[in-house]
């Protein structure tokens, strides 16, 4: 029943118009409500306040964004604004813990092409491309050649309790204080074992004194590292 119930909730997005040449952050959050995705509208708003609010030239790594759902909003914004940068490290190939990837290829055994082009097309139909660079790979294989200090971390990769806990140990020491995080799929519901590393690292690690800000919208949680 739940993979029917994905199954008609993606055939039926894919099928709706596209926004053309979007000018403000409601034509983007229309445009990403057409991209295959987990993350609604009011979790995307919310993560959008806070893109708007980075400094100028924010550095944002997203860590896992499949279709580019989230992508396109935070790109969008940043090209509102007119800088800053979204880099996406994912491997492209519907991998994940268990429990996800029945739904990743449920979605991608309806798409006509790789994953990356599809990734790639999504951006280039928002007329986003100057403002996204793709880094094919995991956190564990692209961090060795990463050296820039982050604006805005967003864990959305492999949520298995060791996946989730190796992509922050290897992200957080970039992130720059005063900067955010976000960990998606970590509210308060019933989470299925080896599903649940983001809802782990939220209890154990995003709280006082190392965070301040920390609020969950939905199924997504957000805090800001406090200066040292």
């Amino acid at each position: 029943m739940v993979m029917s119930f994905f199954q008609n909730q993606f055939s039926q997005k894919r099928d709706e118009k596209r926004v053309s040449s979007p000018k403000n952050l409601n034509d983007y959050l229309d445009l990403a409500e057409t991209i295959p995705g987990w993350v609604d509208r009011d979790e995307l708003s919310y993560k959008a306040k806070i893109v708007q609010n980075l400094p100028s030239d924010a550095i944002i790594v997203e860590i896992g964004c499949f279709l580019g759902r989230s992508t396109v909003v935070m790109a969008g914004v940043r090209k509102l604004i007119g800088n800053g940068i979204i880099h996406v490290i994912d491997p492209f190939d519907a991998s994940g813990d268990p429990f996800s990837v029945p739904f990743y290829k449920l979605i991608t055994n309806k798409i006509d092409q790789p994953i990356l082009d599809e990734f790639r097309e999504d951006i280039s139909n928002a007329g986003l491309d100057d403002f996204i660079i793709v880094h094919k790979g995991t956190a564990e294989t692209i961090v060795d050649k990463w050296e820039t200090p982050i604006d805005f971390l967003i864990l959305d990769g492999d949520q298995s309790p060791t996946g989730a806990k190796s992509a922050y140990d290897l992200w957080f020491p970039f992130l720059k204080s005063g900067g955010y995080i976000c960990l998606h799929n970590s509210g308060s519901k019933i989470h299925i074992p080896g599903h649940d590393g983001h809802r782990r690292l939220f209890l154990e690690k995003i709280k006082p004194p190392l965070f301040d800000e920390i609020y969950t919208e939905k199924q997504t949680s957000f805090a800001r590292k406090v200066y040292f």
